[in-house]
């Protein structure tokens, strides 16, 4: 064999060689949770993170763990627009992963005055020592300037359940029931400079101690239509909880017509606990009717109509277009450049089967039909917020990394929605 000959044949084998090892690492790639992961369809923008788990620092939070001023969790975001365009994102921030949703939770914000680039410092609202922060709805009054978050509090030692469930937090629940103490109890605070300071937790009083309000970690509105200008509405329900148990629900929405003084809750339906949910999203159409989107037990959601500014509504039907998980979900209705609303809606969602793969449904007709949609997000998704930042672009906040950080992503209405 030549010398040609054998050169040409050590090229070869090593271009094999070569082939192989970038084959290799395109797997490595691929299948790393690591690593960043695609985008399901179309040419979608990045996301960032807002709040990652024992990253970002909470001034005034002081028991983190593993680190002074950390969380271990961050959970079910919800976002408001101030009349100057400043975002406001809050969520639920936890001390202890073992049991996510009832562990020493606090609500922390951050805002944006720029359309989401960049974030402030995490603003520590609201703190009820080892008692649990649950169930926000906050909402915007652009007529006073003022942001209200309504939220209830779990009154037992977290640090007295050791594991996740029932059982683990039992002992706990009945040290405080056989106490003669209540086992929630609803607190209102404000924001009267667009989020920078807080005041400290006003205590709302409910009629009956078993009833639990529950406002489904939801962006609460403010109705712009003429009758009902004004008036604030935050969606959810009523729970009845006998030791820790869920026994009854009544699913329905909260209005104020005095800027968040007084509250007047509204039924939509009285139902059995285990097949509908108190989490809920409302938006304002471009008629001044109202449209409900509630999550159910089921791969499903349903809706509701209101023409009278929320005092009375539809009756809940299931929509066979909105093939989703169950999970918390974002709705809102789109304004153009006038900041006029249309007719064009937006509602965000995992997909069907598990808590992954971010959907946005597009409506175009006030919710009657929900033809399109669109996977921005591959990989974990669950809770999600939306809010249009102008007439160009949405921003999309959503949990990731298996409940420990949330994300924002910025989308162009032009990737979403096709003249």
């Amino acid at each position: 064999m030549g010398k040609c000959e054998n050169r040409k044949l050590i090229y070869i084998d090593k271009m094999k060689k070569k082939s192989f090892l970038l084959s290799v690492l395109a797997l490595v790639i691929l299948v790393n949770p690591g690593l960043p992961q695609s985008d399901a369809d179309g040419d979608w923008p990045g996301s960032d993170l807002l709040f990652a788990a024992s990253e970002t620092k909470v001034p005034g939070h002081q028991d983190g763990v593993p680190v002074k001023d950390m969380y271990q969790c961050f959970r079910e975001p919800v976002v408001v627009k101030t009349n100057t365009g400043r975002l406001v994102a809050g969520c639920h921030a936890g001390n202890k992963l073992e049991w996510p949703e009832r562990s020493g939770q606090d609500f922390v914000i951050s805002y944006s005055d720029n359309g989401g680039e960049s974030w402030s410092v995490p603003v520590l609202v609201a703190e009820h020592g080892n008692y649990s922060v649950q169930s926000h709805g906050m909402v915007y009054d652009a007529v006073v300037d003022r942001i209200i978050v309504k939220y209830i509090v779990y009154r037992w030692d977290y640090s007295k359940a050791h594991g996740r469930g029932q059982e683990a937090s039992a002992p706990a629940i009945r040290e405080v029931l056989d106490a003669g103490e209540d086992f929630s109890r609803q607190y209102m605070v404000y924001s009267d400079d667009r989020g920078e300071s807080w005041s400290n937790p006003e205590e709302i009083p409910v009629d009956n101690k078993n009833d639990m309000p529950h406002y489904g970690s939801s962006e609460g509105r403010q109705l712009s239509g003429r009758k009902y200008y004004g008036r604030l509405i935050i969606p959810g329900g009523i729970r009845v909880e006998e030791m820790g148990n869920v026994t009854r629900k009544t699913i329905g929405i909260w209005y104020s017509d005095d800027h968040g003084t007084n509250w007047n809750f509204v039924k939509i339906l009285n139902e059995d606990p285990r097949s509908v949910s108190c989490e809920a999203r409302i938006t304002e159409l471009k008629d001044g009717s109202l449209l409900y989107n509630v999550r159910t037990r089921f791969n499903g959601r349903q809706l509701a109509r209101s023409t009278d500014g929320g005092e009375t509504w539809s009756e809940l039907k299931a929509h066979p277009e909105l093939e989703v998980t169950q999970c918390n979900g974002s709705m809102i209705t789109l304004r153009d450049q006038s900041g006029r609303l249309t007719s064009n809606l937006l509602f965000s969602i995992p997909s069907p089967g598990g808590r992954k793969d971010g959907l946005i449904y597009v409506s175009k007709d006030n919710g009657e039909s929900w033809p399109s949609k669109h996977q921005p997000v591959k990989g974990f998704f669950a809770y999600s917020a939306l809010i249009q930042v102008d007439g160009e672009t949405v921003c999309l906040f959503y949990e990731s990394n298996d409940y420990q950080d949330i994300r924002l992503m910025r989308i162009p209405i032009s990737n979403l929605i096709s003249e």
